[in-house]
């Protein structure tokens, strides 16, 4: 049997993916142009272009029009996932997450909030596991609490929070305000302890309209974070929140973790070599 040749501009993609393995190039050094990748492999340059095209499809490089192709430079602001003392996650955003931005050099930090009623989509009924009579004779209504975070103008991070009607109707978390203290701060006005909580993170490509919102470059997917928070049994709201993965990276602690936790993970980069 005939074994089938690689195509060239595979040749072109693994030669540049492996010189990047090997650290041969710095994050945001300029890469060979066509013409010397061409010459170097003893391929046409149309060939030498459709590789590189391959490594900006998967978010290794960035081909800047007129500039020439560099090394992708990824730099993930951290997110306490878990809170630690001295600490609080994104989802309290003003007290926590907002003032770590600010001290990073981000300015314009902006939060835009919107709240609905509306009924329950069968993935967020199967993760507060609604069903219940207390549920059912609200027919299966959903408050929903949107989030769109902007940084420097941009979309940063966007946040969807469920609320069982039950739990959230003509509450103040009915309001298109920020909460003092955040969401949890609210629940526990409520009466309401949230104990434990459990979170799924998974990353899928983004749809055009999202890679637009967010100002994404080819290659680029979208890291999304479910949480469920619970009091015991019973699920008191489901959060989806959807962030750029070049952007974002989610730091989890377990024990008794010290306070300067984030001083101590401040350098992590998950894109180091």
């Amino acid at each position: 049997m005939q074994r089938m040749s690689t195509p060239k501009k595979t040749v072109v993609a693994d030669h540049l993916r492996e010189a990047l393995a090997r650290g041969e190039y710095e994050p945001g050094e300029r890469l060979p142009g066509e013409d010397d990748l061409a010459d170097d492999l003893g391929v046409s340059r149309a060939t030498a272009r459709l590789g590189m095209r391959v490594l900006q499809d998967e978010g290794r490089i960035a081909i800047v029009p007129g500039r020439g192709a560099f090394v992708a430079d990824h730099q993930p602001f951290l997110h306490l996932a878990t809170p630690v003392s001295g600490g609080s996650d994104s989802e309290r955003f003003h007290a926590g997450y907002q003032p770590r931005l600010l001290q990073a050099g981000y300015h314009d930090i902006d939060e835009k909030i919107r709240v609905s009623l509306d009924t329950m989509r069968p993935k967020v009924a199967k993760r507060l596991r609604i069903g219940s009579d207390d549920d059912s004779r609200h027919g299966g209504l959903v408050v929903i609490r949107s989030c769109d975070r902007f940084v420097d103008g941009s979309l940063w991070q966007s946040q969807i929070i469920h609320f069982p009607f039950s739990i959230a109707g003509g509450t103040p978390l009915m309001s298109p305000e920020p909460i003092e203290g955040g969401v949890p701060a609210a629940m526990r006005d409520l009466g309401l302890r949230e104990e434990w909580n459990w979170d799924v993170v998974g990353a899928r490509m983004p749809s055009k309209d999202e890679a637009d919102a967010f100002g994404l470059g080819p290659g680029i997917p979208l890291l999304v974070q479910e949480r469920v928070v619970h009091e015991g049994d019973r699920p008191l709201r489901f959060t989806e929140t959807v962030m750029p993965a070049n952007r974002h990276q989610l730091l989890y602690s377990g024990g008794d973790a010290p306070e300067e936790l984030l001083v101590m993970a401040s350098d992590v980069n998950i894109f180091e070599r």
